[in-house]
């Protein structure tokens, strides 16, 4: 067999083994993305040490109620990337006019234990990162 056949054949079958691999890793990102989604549905809560309750209510794959004591909001929507670690969390919440768009960090510790950390100026950091005016939240799934 000529060279310059071998060669062409060494290059195909490297892009069929790129493609598979390329697909098999879009598959195991979604299917991650997915897994995460279904353990996060549910009402989760921390109370303060004041005793006052909030907390994330994911509704499904992309809604979700966040509550805040005394400040009421509309249902938002999230978003989740598991192809980082920590996961990033983005919530956004539209009033009239104005959104709000709540950028985060999320690590499940057990199927029922949350760590949760937003950035309020918007900026955030790849990795947790020190507590500033309770930014980081652990939240309890309620069964």
């Amino acid at each position: 067999m000529p060279a310059l056949k071998i060669k062409r054949l060494l290059y195909m079958k490297s892009k069929v083994v790129l493609l598979s691999l390329a697909a098999l890793l879009s598959f195991s990102s979604s299917s991650g993305q997915k897994n995460i989604s279904q353990k996060l549905i549910g009402k989760w809560e921390a109370k303060d040490s004041e005793g006052v309750t909030g907390g994330l209510n994911f509704l499904d794959s992309s809604n979700i109620i966040v509550t805040i004591p005394g400040q009421p909001l509309p249902i938002g929507t999230y978003k989740i990337d598991t192809t980082k670690n920590p996961v990033w969390l983005d919530i956004t919440i539209k009033q009239g006019q104005q959104e709000l768009v709540m950028k985060g960090l999320m690590k499940l510790i057990t199927d029922t234990t949350l760590k949760w950390q937003y950035f309020e100026d918007g900026n955030r950091a790849s990795t947790f990162t020190k507590e500033t005016d309770g930014n980081t939240i652990i939240l309890k799934k309620n069964e």
